[in-house]
């Protein structure tokens, strides 16, 4: 049984990882083109978070045996991670609030110039939908509450795992 505090120098934990964060993206994917679901711009930096997490990942995956390598994968997916849950929770506070009616947010992706992303691929990151609207649910959760209890799940685990990592090191 492997011990969490092994997880960073592992390439299976970063793959696993990998492999994770691109099935939720083919389900943000499945859900835009196969359900026809328009993603708002919540959505969209949720996307780019979750994006942010494999990019990490696959970074870890390369160089889980350099201690630096390992460290900037490891800060990158926990940013990543918790930007997402503070986007994602902010969405589903937004969509059950009481005036969810009136809840509106930016019709277009605020991203920098140097990576206008909506521009470049905006079949995946233009926001078309609306952030108040309630589309989809699976269990009694919104997307946006699953996706808040996905990050952070990540953020758990990946601080966790960094933590007794970084124990085991200084003993």
């Amino acid at each position: 049984m492997m011990r969490i505090y092994l997880w960073p120098t592992q390439r299976n934990a970063w793959l696993a990882l990998f492999i994770i964060s691109l099935s939720l993206l083919a389900a943000a994917a499945y859900f835009q083109y196969g359900l026809g679901l328009e993603p708002c711009v919540k959505c969209v930096y949720q996307r780019v978070a979750v994006i942010g997490i494999a990019l990490f990942a696959l970074l870890g995956y390369w160089g889980a045996t350099h201690p630096f390598i390992r460290l900037i994968a490891l800060a990158g997916v926990l940013y990543s991670a918790v930007e997402g849950l503070l986007i994602a929770y902010d969405h589903w506070d937004l969509q059950t609030s009481k005036n969810a009616f009136f809840a509106v947010c930016e019709s277009n992706p605020n991203f920098p110039s140097w990576a206008p992303l909506h521009e470049w691929l905006p079949s995946y990151f233009s926001a078309p939908g609306l952030c108040g609207d309630i589309d989809w649910s699976f269990l009694g959760a919104t997307m946006p509450a699953w996706m808040t209890f996905i990050f952070a799940g990540v953020t758990l685990i990946v601080t966790v795992a960094a933590v007794s990592h970084i124990i085991y090191k200084l003993r």
